[in-house]
């Protein structure tokens, strides 16, 4: 047909005098069954004549040559250029037309699959199935990769002498549909880890930060459950602390499959490297306290959904029953009604998420319906006492400073400024404290507990600072040693640190661990300097002794036993008195 001229025509013309002469063969054997066949093909075939002559004079067929020896992916990436404005494609669409020879039906298993992953709202959920199972056959998933695991594809791999070789990654359907099994069976629970209201808090699928996440989360939960039961706690840990980074850093907006390739393979060293902490999250740290969450006025972008997420985390409870409701009742509703925003022409500006917390329809309903603060907080207080609507209202990180702005009466534009300045810092700690210092896991109790292990130890090295520095002291020469271990690490790994405040006392304290403290305040040489605040040795080694516990404890997610909490808080008190100055 591309080569025109009479060629097109003469293959009719012989395909047709092929059944005329085989027909003939027939009948001079004897074979009527046989003639009668042939006779019809020979019928058919100039019928089919007369529909190609019509085609070719009514149509123009456009054609690419392609090299036999072009590798499969580079084939599947020019069928996807070519078609671009044709009916959609993706690369979903052509691994099934290539299993279909080998005899599955691709579509139909992911016809059967789709219900159980049906929470999340993205036509790329069937890709998501082969990108996860790519990421765990070969840590990487961008189309390219997903050629691969047509069975019996070959790879070519490179050695690490340079040399090729070829490898098989899925050698049989059996295989295939065994890691399309694995790879639905990990997004589903990935999916409900996510929606968890105690988990991650994406309690619907339009408050889920990123869906383009799902595959680089849903196979490294994949990875974590495979390590020793010893070491699953602390990977999920490390699985957290990535995942909050990655929201608040917009990490996964763009092009995200080489970001998902090497979060995969980052975190999975993690995973057995406490020091291979990946750069995101050191970049986390350093960016967190510039969100500007005032801009924060659409849902679903990873930010706003990030911090609903945390309110839902919170156990953010209902403002008129006191309990934490139910979640498929919850939305994100105003504060300060919209309404009055926009009589006060403050446009986007009261849509941000500081204005916004999940309230059931019942209470915005009841209770806000359209009034201002200062109206329908008084009536809560009347009804449930001051303590009780502040602890409501601190579950919503609303805090007691902010409760007092919205209760001024006028409210005018500046009064709501200032409580979206108030809500913006109370929600950077929140993320501080829960996310960054990773206590969302903790108990109420142990988190306020650990807060104030925190505050101790700061006091500790701010004593041990200002002590060492009035009498010209150096910390003990083992203590330099493991501060330089792993402040030099540090500084070659972020080059943003600034190296000369960490030569200084108070930089080299920040990287002294508990134990190291302690053993600068008990320094042969040094103790005479310390020994007028801090009374005699053995009682404070049982003090450091009984506060290690307890951090220890609360720190490595260990249980935390009735006596160790009690002799902890005990240390708390001991240490605050003595360090009070």
């Amino acid at each position: 047909m591309g080569r025109g001229g009479w060629d097109l025509s003469n293959w009719v013309q012989e395909y047709e005098r092929f059944w005329r002469e085989r027909a003939a063969a027939f009948v001079q054997s004897g074979d009527d069954s046989g003639a009668a066949v042939a006779h019809q093909h020979e019928t058919n075939a100039q019928a089919f004549g007369l529909y190609l002559k019509d085609l070719t004079e009514q149509y123009q067929v456009a054609y690419i040559e392609l090299d036999r020896d072009l590798p499969l992916d580079k084939v599947c990436d020019i069928f996807t250029q070519v078609n671009s404005k044709g009916v959609r494609l993706d690369v979903f669409d052509l691994i099934n037309a290539m299993l279909k020879p080998k005899g599955l039906q691709l579509k139909l298993m992911w016809r059967e699959a789709a219900p159980r992953l049906s929470f999340v709202d993205t036509e790329k959920m069937n890709v998501y199935v082969l990108q996860v199972m790519s990421i765990l056959r070969q840590s990487y998933c961008s189309p390219k990769y997903l050629y691969y695991l047509l069975p019996e594809q070959e790879k070519s791999v490179r050695e690490a002498g340079g040399s090729l070789r070829k490898e098989v990654l899925v050698k049989d359907t059996a295989e295939f549909k065994q890691h399309w099994t694995q790879s639905v069976e990990a997004l589903s629970k990935a999916i409900d880890l996510l929606r968890h209201p105690q988990e991650f808090g994406a309690i619907s699928s339009q408050y889920l930060p990123y869906v383009s996440i799902l595959p680089a989360f849903a196979a490294l939960q994949v990875q974590a459950r495979e390590l020793p039961a010893n070491r699953q706690l602390d990977a999920q840990r490390k699985i957290r602390h990535w995942y909050w980074a990655s929201i608040f850093t917009n990490r996964y907006s763009g092009s995200v499959e080489s970001t998902t390739a090497r979060d995969f393979l980052d975190v999975k060293v993690w995973f057995e490297k406490d020091e291979a902490e990946p750069a995101l999250l050191a970049d986390f740290h350093r960016r967190f306290r510039a969100l500007d969450l005032r801009k924060e006025v659409k849902r679903g972008t990873s930010v706003y959904n990030g911090i609903f997420n945390l309110l839902v985390l919170r156990g953010a409870r209902d403002w008129m029953t006191g309990n934490v409701p139910q979640y498929g009742d919850l939305d994100d509703h105003h504060i300060v009604p919209q309404s009055w925003g926009k009589e006060q022409g403050l446009g986007p500006g009261i849509d941000t998420i500081l204005n916004r917390t999940p309230l059931t329809a019942d209470t915005n309903r009841k209770v806000i319906n359209d009034r201002l603060p200062h109206e329908y907080l008084p009536e809560l207080i009347k009804a449930s006492g001051e303590t009780t609507v502040k602890a409501t209202l601190e579950s919503h990180f609303v805090s007691p400073a902010a409760l007092g702005i919205l209760l001024r009466d006028p409210f005018s534009p500046s009064d709501y400024e200032e409580f979206l300045a108030e809500r913006q810092r109370t929600l950077l700690d929140a993320i501080e404290n829960l996310l960054i210092k990773e206590r969302l896991d903790l108990p109420p109790q142990l988190r306020e507990l650990d807060a104030q292990i925190e505050d101790v130890e700061l006091r500790l090295r701010k004593t041990i600072a200002n002590v060492l520095a009035a009498a010209s002291a150096e910390l003990p020469p083992h203590v330099i040693q493991k501060v330089d271990e792993r402040l030099q690490p540090a500084l070659r790994k972020n080059p943003s640190l600034d190296q000369a405040y960490y030569q200084t006392l108070a930089g080299k304290l920040e990287y002294c661990d508990l134990r190291e403290l302690q053993d600068t305040v008990m320094n042969k040489s040094l103790w005479p300097l310390f020994e007028p605040q801090f009374g005699t040795k053995v009682v404070m080694e049982g003090r450091f002794d009984q506060f290690a516990s307890l951090r220890n404890g609360i720190r490595h997610s260990r249980t935390v036993d009735e006596i160790t909490r009690k002799d902890g808080e005990a240390a708390i008190l001991w240490f605050r008195q003595i360090l009070k100055s």
